[in-house]
């Protein structure tokens, strides 16, 4: 190479590096929450994107500084298919100094005005200073308030907040809120703020009172966790709202529904509202702190053999709060018998204080029932997706499914009626694609922290993925082929 030819290259591989930033992959969130103007009576979309700093490409401007741009496009999608508002713009980043040490995020908030209906969100968001960086993003959304009834809006986590002194897009009610994208609540996070409005109480109880409760409830069942119970009573209104927070540091790791309910004088309930929250807490052992104290002799734990204990506490697993489950490996791991015979009564104690033998042998027999259905030649049935799902939530009221449709895997659509945390009208989808074992596994869900995938068609009929849109992300549902059950069974026709 000539040396002239060279220097040229090499002069241009360090300008390169001074103009453009390249980040780690680009990484991008987004939640939404539904609202009601009660000033025209229209419901709203809310839609929150977050974009971590550090995953952004920055490129110097005409300033001398690093600055990220990010092209935006939002489709809103009624029943999946019709667009009913488009949103495309660009999205910047404060212009920096350097790149070194990013320690921002990117935040937007949008508004959109649409009818009462279901609605599918997809987001895309292209990296403007890196064409290889593509993040495409689907939610759903149901967008319906009931006027003649106290209706909710979606409850908005919040991240941080400041009384409102010139109103922005953040404003709301005399404060400028900060929304928290994620429902994850790491050890580091000691508090959940959240922002909750309520709608037509007036037109209801008229110039009575309401009482508005909120608390934090364990996942599986209607109880409290940690006494996170708070109440406030105030004037009907046409719009009142709650603008509250927990202190969760004691809040062991497990999965919890954050709960808003409105009720009159006579407490009864009128309206109600949840929202999912997963917390990890490395900080808190929870209950379990004082196993160790218990006197096991004269219980039923007493004669179990170590092999059936460690049986036994595997099985259990799905019944578990997930600060349990960490607990039920650690346990099994250590090989302590006698601390496996307490945490396995402790277990079956909290459940039922009077009599916890008897709350155990109903289980056991549902541990029987799952491992003779759903046993495959490597887990026992409990290990299972379907085996799970069944001890987790317990019976569903109906499944469908099939084992030679055309073109499809084997597969079977669970429903529930209603689940313990009050969720209704959820299904399970179950698909087996080595079709010789019996290993469903589970490809979607509308059941809270479960997997949600709205393009689990395309896993049940993947020889015909390719004709049907497979490779077009924009496309979520299959078009149905010759034969197929598949939308008869989910929607129980």
């Amino acid at each position: 190479m000539k040396p002239f030819l060279y220097y040229l290259l090499l002069f241009s591989m360090f300008l390169l590096q001074g103009l453009l930033a390249q980040a780690q992959h680009l990484e991008v969130y987004m939640q939404n929450s539904a609202f009601l103007s009660t000033q025209t009576d229209s419901p709203y979309i809310e839609t929150y994107i977050t974009i971590p700093g550090e995953t952004v490409t920055y490129m110097k401007n005409n300033n001398g500084k690093f600055e990220g741009a990010l092209e935006v496009t939002l489709l809103y999608l009624r029943d999946s298919i019709t667009v009913a508002a488009f949103d495309k713009y660009v999205l910047r980043s404060p212009e920096i100094e350097d790149t070194a040490n990013i320690a921002f995020s990117l935040l937007d908030l949008r508004r959109v005005l649409l009818p009462d209906n279901d609605y599918t969100i997809e987001l895309e968001v292209k990296d403007a200073n890196n064409s290889n960086e593509i993040v495409k993003q689907v939610q759903g959304l149901n967008l319906h308030f009931n006027r003649s009834k106290v209706d909710l809006s979606s409850i908005e986590l919040v991240d941080g907040y400041t009384t409102t002194t010139t109103k922005n897009v953040f404003s709301k009610n005399g404060y400028d809120i900060k929304p928290y994208i994620f429902n994850y609540y790491p050890t580091s996070i000691n508090k959940v703020c959240f922002y909750n409005e309520i709608y037509n109480a007036n037109e209801v109880v008229g110039d009575e009172d309401i009482i508005i409760t909120y608390a934090i409830k364990h996942a599986q069942k209607d109880i409290v966790a940690n006494d996170l119970f708070r109440f406030s009573k105030q004037k009907a209104a046409a719009i009142n709202f709650i603008f509250s927070e927990f202190d969760i540091t004691d809040l062991p790791s497990g999965n919890y529904l954050l709960q808003v309910q409105v009720k009159n004088k006579k407490n009864e309930l009128l309206g109600e509202q949840n929202v999912f929250l997963q917390r990890s807490n490395k900080n808190s052992v929870g209950e379990l702190s004082n196993i160790a104290l218990l006197d096991v002799h004269d219980t039923f734990v007493a004669s179990l053999s170590q092999d059936s204990l460690t049986f036994y506490l595997q099985s259990i697993y799905p019944k578990a709060e997930m600060y349990e489950r960490e607990y039920i490996s650690r346990v099994i791991k250590k090989g302590d018998e006698q601390f496996m015979r307490q945490f396995f009564y402790n277990f079956w104690l909290k459940r039922n204080t009077s009599d916890p033998q008897a709350e155990w042998l109903v289980y056991k027999q549902q541990v029987h029932y799952v491992n003779q259905a759903f046993k495959t030649p490597i887990y026992n049935g409990f290990e299972t997706d379907r085996g799970r799902v069944y001890l987790q939530y317990g019976a569903p009221n109906h499944i469908d499914g099939s084992t030679r449709e055309p073109g499809a895997y084997p597969y079977q659509i669970w429903q529930y009626y209603k689940l313990a945390n009050n969720q209704s009208n959820v299904h399970f989808v179950f698909c087996n694609p080595d079709e010789v074992t019996n290993d469903y596994q589970l490809i979607h869900s509308e059941a809270l922290g479960e997997i949600y995938d709205p393009r689990w068609k395309f896993k049940i009929y993947y020889s015909f993925k390719d004709n049907n849109g497979y490779n077009n992300l924009d496309v979520n549902d299959f078009r149905n082929t010759w034969g197929s059950k598949v939308d008869d069974y989910f929607n129980n026709r």
